[in-house]
Parts: structure tokens; sequence; C-alpha cells
């Protein structure tokens, strides 16, 4: 007997709310006059002059490079809406350009010679102009810098106090060395590095929550618009974090819950395929409501920005071989110590003897394989994305390296499935009950 396929109402009704919602909010910020802007603007662009496009904060460590490019252009397209034509603007997303100057000079330019924008970037959304553009009503990029560091710290203070209070010691565990293998500290330097950080930590509090009271029905509509969101605001850095973590932590907790429910890998498969969806998803609509917009084909364009990204040629004129090893080993070299010479490199080598060492020595006889697999295979998804994305992560390794967080948050919880704290600590109680005993003979 044939099963009957149900459409998912659910997910489908949120897709096309998420996407007004996305119009809407770009129009209204849109409808910002540019001149109530303008003195932030000249403010911003004359303080990214006075900064390297590609600056490293420590000398020669490549992890704390930070980018002024992308953040150059978000402010020159967020400069040039018009106001009048909120709509044609959002979808064109275009910025002044010259080829012969950097584009903190050209947004320079554009704002102090009221030059017109001459270039579209139409392929992204740009949604995180619904933030910045009603910000430079009152401040410049600097300190938008400083209000962003302050509320990265303030959800991932939540973050570990829901954690704690919870006893999800596991997650707290890992998001810790997460953060720290992958340089958080150097996030709030660039408002490109910013979103998906925020994204993450927004989306994992939704996601515990969520999971915590055991809403397994909204998992599939929670990651689809966590896809969307990431595509909205993403400007391709560190896109799977709002994938891997919270599906990390989804899986987890229903380990804790003792859920019946669902079954680990059909979570993980349903959440991975809505996150997809939404995010692919919410890319095509941006590329059919511009052509629609704007009436012309934007598809030609789009496809050729793809196949650079996917296989684009560099300075290194690589083998395809060369690209794909390249992504990989620039982007796992970025995470600490790795970086900070052969010090450094021996550090990290010690440390992943170590945790292979404990993980093997110290594991539980009684394990949940099926889990164990589950988290191995997510934690390797930025691996795949370095790989499918080689031209881009080979030559933007600097930022996407962070996309690990999620792979050092996976290793935690590897841990945990296998018990590994609680063999210890039960091996230490005998050992010391034995030399009681012995003391006492």
């Amino acid at each position: 007997m044939n099963k009957k396929i149900s459409l998912p109402i659910r997910e489908i009704i949120a897709f096309f709310i998420m996407t007004a919602l996305f119009v809407v909010g770009l129009v209204i910020v849109a409808k910002i006059p540019r001149a109530s802007i303008r003195e932030k603007v000249s403010d911003s662009a004359e303080f990214l002059c006075d900064s390297e496009l590609f600056g490293c904060v420590l000398k020669d460590i490549e992890s704390s490079k930070i980018d002024r490019y992308a953040d150059s252009i978000l402010l020159g397209i967020a400069y040039q809406y018009d106001s009048n034509k909120s709509l044609k603007s959002v979808m064109y997303s275009a910025y002044y350009f010259r080829e012969t100057h950097n584009e903190n000079e050209n947004l320079a330019a554009a704002v102090n010679e009221n030059l017109p924008a001459n270039r579209q970037y139409l392929r992204y959304w740009h949604g995180s102009i619904l933030v910045v553009r009603p910000l430079l009503l009152f401040m410049s990029i600097k300190e938008i810098y400083f209000w962003n560091a302050v509320w990265l710290l303030v959800f991932i203070v939540i973050l570990f106090v829901v954690f704690l209070k919870r006893q999800a010691y596991a997650l707290s565990v890992g998001m810790i060395a997460g953060l720290i293998f992958t340089s958080a500290w150097f996030v709030p330097f660039s408002l490109e590095y910013t979103w998906t950080f925020l994204l993450m930590m927004i989306a994992s509090l939704v996601a515990f929550n969520v999971a915590w009271h055991e809403k397994t029905k909204w998992y599939g509509t929670m990651f689809l618009c966590f896809g969307m969101i990431t595509n909205f605001f993403d400007f391709l850095t560190t896109e799977t974090l709002t994938l891997t973590v919270p599906l990390l932590i989804v899986l987890w907790t229903e380990g804790k819950k003792d859920s019946k429910k669902v079954t680990p890998h059909s979570v993980a498969i349903n959440s991975v395929v809505s996150w997809g969806s939404g995010y692919a998803g919410a890319w095509v609509m941006k590329w059919v409501l511009a052509s629609l917009v704007l009436h012309e084909n934007v598809m030609p364009y789009v496809s050729g920005h793809i196949t650079e990204r996917l296989g684009g040629k560099t300075s290194e004129n690589l083998s395809l071989l060369g690209y794909l090893t390249g992504a990989l080993s620039r982007n796992i070299k970025c995470m600490l110590p790795f970086e900070f010479g052969v010090g450094g490199i021996l550090l990290g080598i010690a440390l992943i003897i170590f945790y292979l060492y404990i993980a093997y020595v110290y594991r539980c006889e009684i394990i949940n394989k099926e889990k164990i697999i589950i988290y191995l295979l997510i934690g390797c998804i930025p691996y795949l994305r370095f790989l499918v994305l080689h031209n881009h992560s080979f030559m933007h390794y600097f930022f996407t390296y962070r996309a690990q967080l999620g792979t050092i948050l996976a290793g935690s919880l590897i841990l945990s499935e296998l018990k590994v704290w609680v063999t210890i600590r039960s091996r230490k109680v005998y050992k010391n009950a034995g030399k009681r005993k012995t003391k006492r003979t």
C-alpha cells in the first residue's frame, strides 16, 4: 500500500512569510533619506581609509586578519539605497566603484563627492543593511563594531547561563573550546564576520529551548528559518555555523531528554535538508525577485559568480588537487594554536594526540555508535564546504576557518557520548578507594 506524501505546509508558509519579511524590512530601511546618514557614512569612510583593507591585528597571524574590503562595499550599498526607488535599489544593491581605487576610497568618494552607484551586487540579499542603515543615523562603523562586540558577548553569556542552568556541561565545554580555537575575539572587528556568530548564538538558544521542551514538530521549520536568515545576512563567510552548532545542540538535548519521538538520524537528516532548502531557497528567491523587479535576466551574472566560487583562478594558478588540499590545509592552519610558529604546531599536534588518547583509553564499553557517527558527520560539514567551494575557501581561509567551531563542538559531544569524563572519574574513585584500603591494611 502506497503511503501518502504530505506537503510540508508549515515550512512552505514559513518560507514565503520569511521572504516577505526580508523584502519589506529592506524596503523600509531604504526609505531612510540618504542625507540623514551621510555624516556617519563619511565618518565611517574616513575610519576605513585610515585602516588596512586586509590588516592583521597580530603581525603575520592570518587568523587575526580583518576584512575592511567587504565592510566598505556593504556601507557603499547601504548609502546608495534610493528612498524614492526603494524596491529597485534593494534588489539592485549597487555601489560606487572605480577599478583604479580601493573600495574604502571609493566609499569616501561616493559620499563626499555625491557620486552615484555604478556597479550592482545583486546576487546577495545584503540583509545586514536592515541593521546597519538605521544605526548609521546615530553612529559610525567604528561604534557599530563596539556594539556588535557587546551584543556578541551578551548572547555568549546568556547561552552559557542557560547551558549551566540545565547542566549542559558538554555543550558549555565544546562552545568554550570552539570560541577559543577559532579566535572569536577578532570577530567583532569586521561586520562581515559578525553576523553568522550572532545568528549562531540566537539560533543555539532557540534550538536548545525547542529541543528541551520536546517541540519536535518544529525542527523542520526552525532549521528552514535558520538557513533563510543566514542567507539573508551572510556574505558567504561561516554560514554552516547556523546549521552545525544548533543541530548538535538539538541532538545532545534529545539524548538527555531521552526522547522517544524521533531518532537521531531522522533529526539530523530532516534538519540538514530543511536548513539547506532554506539557505538555497532564499538565494533563488532573491534572484527571481530581482529579475521580476528589474525586468532583466540576472542568471548569467549569478551563474558566472557561482562558477568563480567553485573553481575560479587565483594568482597561484593551482590544479584542482592543489585547490582542494590548499583549501583544507589553510583553514585548518588558522585554528589555534597552529599559526604560532613551530611551538604552536607542536602544541596543536599534542592536543590532537591527547584527545585521541583519552577518547580511546577512557571510552565506556557501552556506547551509542549511531550518535557518535552522526556527531562525526556533522563535524565534517565545514570540510565538505571547504572542498565544494574550494576556490572561495582557498582565498578567504582567514575567515572561513571559523566554521570549524562546529567541528570542535562535535568533538566535545563525542567525548561526552563516549562517557570519557564518567570513566575517568570512576577510575579515580576506584583508585582512591584502593589506596585507602591498602592504608587500613
